[in-house]
């Protein structure tokens, strides 16, 4: 009798631990603290956790991602999720973790290294041409924010007596570079060596911001070096070293701003559609740190 009733108050507290544990919140809270890799094996490995609902089609997992993204993500970022009226919850939440981190240089092109070891928010360019660094963050929808801080690294003929260095910084198409690209996005020695991702594409690939000059600069990358110049676009103001530069992609109204020390210059592009990267080009004797900024308001 007595080992009867021992045993029926461990079956009630697996079934407890199990209750807590196969439950939507529980998992929800757990999930704020894992990786999204970490997330997607969970559902791979356990059938508890990864095979859908008959009902509404969701696994435990899904509903869970869904519950913690509302949980932890701002308005700003909601917007940005390439799911937003719901779908996949996973790639959402890996998405969230992606701008929820800081912004990194994730391929270098030509000269381009970085400046220190386990950090690529900031590069230099140490060959004697253009240098080009881009990111892996793939802008799809919403309103982004990167600061630039441009600097000279070394002295050499050229950089000993410039108070102001030619860097291009803006966006251009996500994608995968190899070891032949050069120069900067504007030109065929960089494009015709660069693997687009698939998705939506308007006629902008790339839209850089010349700091010495103020100049617009993009490409429909259409197999010349034929580009576009804006140079009297409403605001422009060049860059000095030491400046801080800010880039505003707004892929709700389709455009790209700068601003000069937090204060906004005026709208460089207009007609833009993602998806778009963060990409800076450096001449030789430079770096540019980029760091990831609050959207400023409207």
């Amino acid at each position: 009798m007595h080992l009867d009733k021992k045993q029926k108050v461990g079956d009630n507290s697996a079934v407890y631990k199990e209750e807590v544990l196969f439950n939507t919140d529980t998992l929800s809270k757990i999930i704020t603290h894992l990786p999204s890799v970490d997330l997607l094996n969970l559902a791979l490995v356990s059938k508890r956790f990864g095979i859908s609902n008959i009902d509404d089609g969701l696994s435990l997992i899904e509903k869970s991602a869904h519950i913690a993204i509302q949980d932890i993500a701002t308005e700003e970022q909601l917007a940005t999720l390439p799911y937003y009226n719901g779908g996949n919850s996973l790639a959402n939440y890996h998405y969230l973790q992606f701008m929820r981190g800081p912004l990194t240089f994730d391929q270098l092109t030509d000269g381009a290294v970085y400046v220190k070891r386990g950090d690529k928010s900031c590069v230099t360019q140490i060959g004697h041409n253009w240098g080009t660094a881009f990111s892996n963050s793939i802008l799809r929808t919403g309103r982004h924010y990167a600061s630039f801080e441009v600097e000279k690294f070394y002295d050499d003929d050229y950089t000993a007596n410039r108070e102001a260095m030619i860097y291009f910084l803006g966006v251009m198409r996500p994608g995968k570079t190899n070891e032949n690209a050069s120069g900067t996005p504007l030109y065929t020695d960089f494009f015709q060596h660069f693997s687009r991702n698939k998705g939506h594409e308007n006629s902008i690939q790339c839209c850089l911001y010349n700091t010495s000059s103020g100049i617009s600069f993009s490409s429909d990358w259409d197999g010349s070096d034929e580009i576009t110049e804006d140079i009297t676009w409403e605001g422009s103001e060049s860059m000095s070293l030491g400046d801080e530069i800010g880039i505003l992609l707004d892929l709700d109204e389709g455009t790209l701003s700068v601003y000069k020390n937090g204060r906004k210059l005026g709208v460089m592009k207009r007609g833009l559609s993602g998806p778009y990267c963060w990409v800076a080009s450096m001449w030789r004797g430079t770096r540019v740190t980029m760091k990831r900024g609050a959207v400023p308001p409207s």
